[in-house]
């Protein structure tokens, strides 16, 4: 009897967790990169991560930031941080995403 109520505990718990894990997938972003190494990627970098249009995620960005100087989709992500804005790389994960999602 007790194999049994541990089997079924153990069946529980694996149920459970694999209840919990689908949950969490739907705030994981499609691309799997450290903020960190966000930091050192051009716009254009990041754009052809998730496969977006890279002056779209430039206007995005400048838009979201209210940035004022003169970026092109070649411009470093820390170089603007440093001069404007010290947004965070999650923030740019997230337009990207909101991009990619909207299939813009």
């Amino acid at each position: 009897m007790k194999k049994i109520q541990l089997l079924i505990c153990i069946l529980l718990v694996v149920a459970v967790s694999g209840c919990a894990s689908d949950s969490d997938d739907e705030h994981d972003h499609s691309v799997e990169i450290e903020g960190s190494e966000m930091k050192s990627l051009t716009i254009q970098q990041v754009a052809d991560l998730w496969e977006i249009d890279s002056e779209l995620l430039l206007s995005r960005i400048i838009e979201e930031f209210d940035l004022k100087g003169s970026y092109t989709v070649d411009t470093v992500l820390e170089d603007i941080r440093e001069a404007e804005y010290k947004f965070s790389p999650a923030q740019i994960k997230d337009m990207a995403e909101e991009i990619k999602q909207r299939g813009v």
